[in-house]
């Protein structure tokens, strides 16, 4: 009944160490991601600053800054909507991270 017992204890632990793992990888992932969101977002930002600081205007689309600016949207992981209300007001940037089959919410 002690061999049982005692094993039955470091199951448990086992099984507790692996939880606690798992929950640190996921938590991880889930600031890593966070942080590719904000890293993106403050990339299209400061080229469309930069747009108008050299040229004068916001562009109009996302994609004007992708040929002449250089800049690279993640678009397997990212939607990024930029709306325009004319040439000389900043732009609404908001980016939304995008989710495959295989990912979920904790990750």
């Amino acid at each position: 009944m002690k061999i049982y017992l005692s094993s039955l204890i470091g199951l448990a632990v086992f099984v507790g160490i692996i939880a606690v793992a798992g929950a640190g990888i996921a938590d991880m992932r889930y600031r890593n991601s966070e942080q590719q969101l904000i890293v993106q977002k403050k990339a299209v930002e400061r080229a469309a600053v930069l747009c108008y600081a050299l040229e004068g205007f916001y562009p109009p689309r996302i994609e004007y800054l992708e040929e002449k600016y250089g800049l690279i949207v993640n678009r397997d992981k990212f939607m990024v909507f930029y709306r325009t209300f004319g040439s000389n007001i900043r732009p609404e940037i908001s980016i939304h991270r995008l989710f495959s089959n295989l990912e979920t919410f904790d990750e």
